[in-house]
């Protein structure tokens, strides 16, 4: 449960849930058949985008703090 609490802190809980949000309201409005709105298509790009950039960076940071001499 301590890990759940540090992941929230961080918003790494609150970021994916927004980005699972978004790719699951796309596909709906897709699989119904209606046109996905050009604006939540791209609010979903836009998030989906800042969200690997972060997972990204994290693990560049780790990387970093693996590889400094202690």
């Amino acid at each position: 449960m301590d890990k759940f609490w540090q992941l929230l802190s961080e918003s790494t809980i609150i970021q994916a849930s927004v980005t699972l949000i978004l790719v699951v309201a796309d596909c709906f409005v897709w699989a119904t058949g209606k046109p996905v709105p050009p604006e939540l298509l791209q609010l979903t790009t836009v998030v989906v985008g800042f969200w690997f950039g972060t997972k990204s960076q994290q693990a560049i940071n780790v990387a970093r703090t693996k590889a400094l001499p202690h």
